[in-house]
């Protein structure tokens, strides 16, 4: 059962810990920024200045995670063992030595298990779009919540109910749609090249994970912006069975790639998340963002928040505005420019807003960071493209580009046909084509002759590369993230169902 903590209840059950509890180092529980002591006869954590959630019923005992520093504030060092003047801990006065707490002495730190947690998060939510938001966009955009901690425990709930289209509904729209594109275009082709059956369905994989006792700290809950809050999970969870054999793989890949064709019994992984949030001292940070008066969990955001967080960087107080371009190739031209220029927030204001808010919302912090840059000296004089269609977007494809180097000389580059013309004054000029650079890459690597024969048209389809650019309001702006898609999609496409036998004999 999902639960949140009500402001002024207790927070029974948080910091439930795996079978037989956490055990702490030799030297005893740490001792800052809000740990508290057992009490003796093996009670629960004391609550006190700082403490955070005491331990759920039954189980091993758990300390609360302790209270964080905000962002920019000077960290204190690590402390390992106990206080001054306790028993087994330094006399009273005690100095450390150098390297004492973690500086090249003492007990090191657990090694921080949060990314690991956060990259299965993120996994799930590709899934969960890919497999049910098509479905759920069709029946109406019905999701969102009336509060952050609405958004992440119904989301939980959904989740541990398995009903994925429910949970898909609780994901930023602009997340599920591009997450939907990127599940409906590797879906269809690897059921083109017959790795997946015609009948595929995404959310399959998501019945070998178990989600259970999801919990967040609504307490703890930080509005970083007006439109973005972080929330905390501090207990729960997520069991992996790693059995492959559910996976909708067709018969034909199965007997090619497993012994017997049959998968072999994968191995359980079980995450405990208040184990990971005592390890790291910290919950996990899931954030949610408004749109349109209702609260999304955002993948994004999420991935934004932990950056700035590394970082030691606060949230930005302002964005950075859109300002888009007149055309789709103003926008990639543009944005190619500052990219040369190092015009960190030139490069942000012509990004899909919509895509990408977050990269909006965040960007100030980037341009802090990239104040010292310096620009590349090259410059796109000239920019022309092909442009074509593709899921709504404009997509862009190189058709010539002539760019002045940092010396002074110029150099143009021209698409013909399969092949790419590149002329620049007093050097004459040179023409590759798919073979020849198949051919180029293939020398470094070595390679069989059917991997040979599979090469030239993956380069074709890297010579093929669109930007997509989006109009928005009459301005036009690139789309990193349908630009991806796409190239998946390119990529996946120069293949044929028989290049996967081949790509299957070179690994073995």
């Amino acid at each position: 059962m999902t639960q949140s903590v009500p402001p002024g209840a207790p927070d029974e059950g948080v910091g439930r810990v795996t079978e037989g509890g956490q055990r702490w180092p030799d030297q005893g529980p740490p001792q800052q920024g809000g740990w508290n002591t057992p009490q003796q006869g093996g009670q629960s954590w004391a609550q006190g200045p700082g403490a955070g959630a005491p331990p759920q019923q039954g189980g091993g005992q758990t300390a609360p995670y302790p209270q964080q520093q905000p962002y920019g504030a000077p960290q204190p060092p690590p402390q390992y063992g106990p206080p001054q003047g306790a028993p087994g801990g330094p006399p009273p006065g005690w100095t450390p030595p150098p390297g004492y707490g973690g500086e090249g002495g003492g007990e090191p730190p657990k090694k921080r298990r949060r990314w690991p947690l956060v990259t299965a998060i993120i996994a799930i939510v590709v899934v969960l779009a890919g497999g049910g938001y098509t479905a759920w966009a069709l029946l109406g955009n019905s999701g969102g919540a009336s509060s952050p901690n609405d958004a992440v425990t119904t989301m939980a709930k959904n989740l541990e109910d398995r009903d994925y289209l429910k949970a898909a509904g609780h994901l930023a729209p602009n997340e599920t749609t591009l997450l939907t594109d990127l599940g409906t275009e590797l879906t269809q082709q690897l059921q083109r090249l017959q790795i997946l059956k015609p009948d595929a369905d995404a959310t399959r994989s998501l019945d070998t994970v178990t989600f259970a006792g999801l919990r967040f700290d609504q307490n703890a809950a930080e509005s970083v912006r007006p439109n973005v809050t972080i929330t905390k999970l501090v207990a729960g969870t997520i069991t992996t069975n790693g059995d492959a054999s559910t996976l909708p793989f067709t018969d034909s890949f199965r007997q090619k790639v497993f012994p017997n064709g049959q998968p072999p019994a994968g191995t359980p992984q079980h995450i405990d998340i208040a184990q990971v949030v005592q390890e790291q001292g910290e919950p996990i940070r899931i954030a949610t963002v408004e749109v349109d008066g209702k609260w999304y969990v955002s993948g994004f955001y999420t991935a934004a928040d932990y950056a700035l967080k590394e970082a030691n960087e606060p949230w930005p107080t302002t964005s950075i505005a859109a300002k888009g371009a007149t055309s789709a190739q103003d926008a990639v031209q543009g944005l190619v420019s500052a990219a040369l220029d190092a015009n960190v927030q030139r490069v942000i204001e012509l990004t899909d807003p919509k895509e990408m808010g977050a990269l909006h919302d965040a960007g100030p912090a980037l341009v802090k960071a990239a104040a010292g840059a310096q620009p590349s000296g090259a410059k796109l004089v000239d920019l022309q493209t092909t442009p074509t269609n593709v899921r709504g977007h404009t997509g862009l494809a190189l058709a010539s580009a002539t760019v002045r180097t940092p010396d002074g000389s110029t150099v143009t580059v021209k698409r013909d046909g399969d092949c790419l013309a590149i002329s620049a004054p007093g050097a004459g000029s040179q023409r590759l084509c798919t073979q020849d650079l198949a051919s180029a890459g293939l020398s470094e690597v070595g390679s069989a002759p059917a991997i040979a024969e599979v090469a030239p048209r993956l380069v074709k389809a890297a010579l093929d590369i669109k930007v997509l650019t989006t109009e928005i309001d009459g301005a036009w702006y690139v789309s990193p993230g349908q630009t991806v898609v796409q190239l998946y999609s390119d990529v996946l496409g120069a293949l044929q169902p028989g290049d996967i036998d081949v790509f299957i004999a070179a690994a073995n």
